[in-house]
């Protein structure tokens, strides 16, 4: 599950675009500038494999605009958002969007070669709400499913959840964070985390 979950992540790193002057539909803020993320990973190959950290800036750059990370960080903690603090949900937000980035940028370029479709029409939901249906052709194996939960807010489509051949991130995390949270407390996870980003950016 974990690897599916992984694998999905990596794809909406691979198919996300960036905030556009005008607003796209959320079809296209995927497909459109998959392309981008592809070739600029394509381009600077040689230089991100002598130097790995150099692609957090790709990902700054073209994928952190796409994420609405408040909102994910809310359905994740989900009842636990609503009683902490407003400075335990900011650093709470702060280290999940890190741990995100982190664990799956350094891999993007394993996965530079896959190819995504993305099915014709995204299923638009009430309240400015859609999901973003797509297939991922990988070398070996049946394509796989991922969809994209997405809400629209003043600065454009946003993913608040990637739902991989039926695996929500959302619903993994909160799994996780809830079960942590009931036995060590938020601010215990929320260091937690903070020390494994260090890890990971070292």
């Amino acid at each position: 599950m974990k690897k599916l979950i992984t694998f999905g992540l990596l794809l909406f790193l691979l198919g996300s675009g960036v905030l556009w002057a005008a607003v796209k539909s959320p079809q296209d803020v995927i497909q459109d500038t998959s392309a981008q993320m592809l070739d600029a990973l394509r381009k600077n190959r040689e230089t991100l494999r002598q130097d790995s950290s150099q692609i957090y800036d790709l990902v700054d750059q073209i994928v952190l605009p796409n994420f609405d990370f408040e909102l994910m960080s809310r359905w994740v903690l989900g009842r636990n958002w609503q009683q902490a603090t407003p400075e335990q949900r900011r650093r709470f937000s702060n280290e999940f969007r890190t741990l995100l980035v982190r664990t799956y940028a350094k891999a993007l370029l394993e996965y530079s070669d896959s190819e995504i479709r993305v099915l014709p029409q995204a299923t638009l939901v009430d309240n400015g709400e859609a999901t973003v249906k797509t297939e991922a052709r990988v070398r070996t194996g049946s394509p796989i499913p991922i969809n994209y939960s997405m809400h629209l807010n003043n600065d454009g489509w946003k993913v608040y959840d990637v739902t991989v051949d039926g695996i929500s991130l959302v619903t993994n995390y909160r799994g996780t964070f809830a079960s942590q949270i009931r036995n060590s407390g938020l601010d215990t996870v929320i260091a937690d985390l903070q020390q494994r980003n260090a890890q990971v950016h070292r």
